[in-house]
């Protein structure tokens, strides 16, 4: 991991983790002047997100390997999309991944968002999208700019809150 990057676009390092989806990858990373565990509470919340999360809003499900959670896509420029994925890892204060399968397999993408504890006050999140299948060559070229600025944006969003929360300020 690159901690020394305050923000960045660059998440490959987490793409390649052993056991991943195997595909093109997207994503960005930002640290966050709050403990893991409260910036935790705001990733492990699907149904809180809409309260602070521009990309996905109207979210129903819970943070439990195995679970479906049901959310609607919001990226610039386009009509709000339903979808629905699975929870396929979950490690607390540290990793939440959740796959969605596009139309007849063709398309499977794996969503993680990581937290690094950098010190206990402080940690970096990166947030990303693996897309593998054969129509995954497609999306990045179609959708990857739209995708990849909903990432920075839904950690943007992120960091606000738990740094607002965290210095005791209403979110």
């Amino acid at each position: 991991m690159n901690q020394a990057s305050e923000d960045s676009w660059d998440v490959s390092g987490a793409c390649d983790e052993p056991g991943r989806l195997k595909g093109a990858c997207l994503g960005h990373r930002t640290t966050i002047e709050a403990p893991p565990e409260l910036v935790w509470d705001f990733i492990a919340d699907f149904e809180g997100w809409g309260g602070w999360n521009p990309l996905y809003q109207d979210t129903l499900g819970h943070a439990e390997e195995g679970e479906q959670i049901r959310f609607v896509v919001h990226l610039s420029g386009m009509k709000p999309q339903k979808a629905k994925a699975q929870v396929t890892k979950v490690r607390q204060n540290e990793l939440l991944e959740y796959a969605v399968s596009g139309p007849a397999g063709l398309l499977k993408i794996m969503r993680f968002v990581e937290i690094h504890e950098l010190s206990p006050t402080r940690c970096q999140v990166v947030n990303g999208e693996i897309m593998g299948g054969p129509l995954a060559r497609l999306v990045p070229r179609s959708l990857g700019k739209k995708a990849s600025q909903g990432l920075k944006d839904m950690n943007e969003a992120l960091k606000f809150v738990a740094e607002r929360k965290w210095r005791g300020r209403p979110v």
